[in-house]
């Protein structure tokens, strides 16, 4: 089921307004939906570079409320800062969702085309705001570390674009040993450990990092399948602190991020 964002504006003439509306028509069976509502009320803002009163109003705006802001104009606006991005005049389909499918990603941490531990593959949709939003391209560091342990490809590679949208340095195992190897070279703010591994399983791998004087504090979350009742259970005697169960929900995930490394969240 897809999420409807609110957008506001500040500016625009109405035929711009009216052609958002039925871009937002047209882009209804999307994954990510877009829906044009009052700006106390909006999840981002689109705001006309080009018009004196609107820019006003939306600077008196963010002094109370900071929301993610695009700028509209002919040119790039000569001033952009962190999260503020544009769209070009004039406004057309593929110009309107990029920019907005980029800000859902890069400042909404909005992303679930993509499922950790599903089966399906990425469509041109998913692979085009991803590319877009260009994750993790800045270069920038939230100074948190992950371990991310599991034998399959699809899944290490779904985490790492999930947890870039915190801004996360990451490392990858493959196997429970690859883990424990990890675990004894580096320090790290929290681990994603899969209970079945080639070797050792995930639930020894738990015990040996809460075994571990300088890891033992560490949150270890465990990620089973869908029949996993008895490997949560295990995993929880092994001393894991959470478990997701895959194809893991994003809104899970984001959950146990804000539960456990606030200052990511944020």
């Amino acid at each position: 089921m897809g999420k409807i964002f609110k957008v506001g504006v500040f500016g625009l003439t109405s035929n711009e307004k009216s052609t958002l509306g039925s871009i937002f028509k047209l882009a209804a069976s999307r994954s990510r939906q877009y829906t044009m509502v009052s700006n106390e009320e909006a999840d981002i803002v689109l705001v006309d570079f080009e018009e004196g009163n609107a820019k006003s109003q939306w600077r008196s705006f963010s002094v109370h409320r900071k929301l993610p802001a695009i700028k509209v104009s002919k040119k790039p606006p000569a001033e952009t800062s962190t999260n503020e991005y544009y769209l070009r005049r004039p406004l057309i389909l593929k110009r309107v969702l990029e920019a907005l499918d980029e800000v859902t990603i890069k400042e909404l941490r909005y992303l679930p085309e993509l499922e950790v531990g599903g089966e399906g593959m990425l469509d041109d949709e998913a692979s085009a705001a991803i590319q877009k939003a260009n994750i993790g391209g800045s270069g920038r560091s939230s100074g948190i570390k992950a371990l991310v342990v599991d034998d399959a490809l699809p899944v290490r590679k779904a985490m790492e674009i999930q947890l870039r949208l915190y801004s996360m340095d990451m490392d990858f195992a493959e196997t429970g040993e690859e883990a424990v190897e990890f675990i004894q070279n580096n320090v790290y703010n929290i681990i994603f450990l899969d209970v079945m591994l080639p070797g050792i399983d995930g639930f020894e791998v738990c015990r040996k990092i809460k075994a571990n004087k300088t890891s033992k504090n560490t949150p270890v979350v465990m990620l089973t399948g869908k029949d996993g009742k008895m490997a949560q259970i295990k995993g929880k005697m092994a001393g894991s602190d959470e478990y997701l169960t895959k194809p893991v929900d994003q809104e899970q995930l984001k959950e146990v991020i804000k539960q456990y490394l606030p200052n990511a969240a944020a």
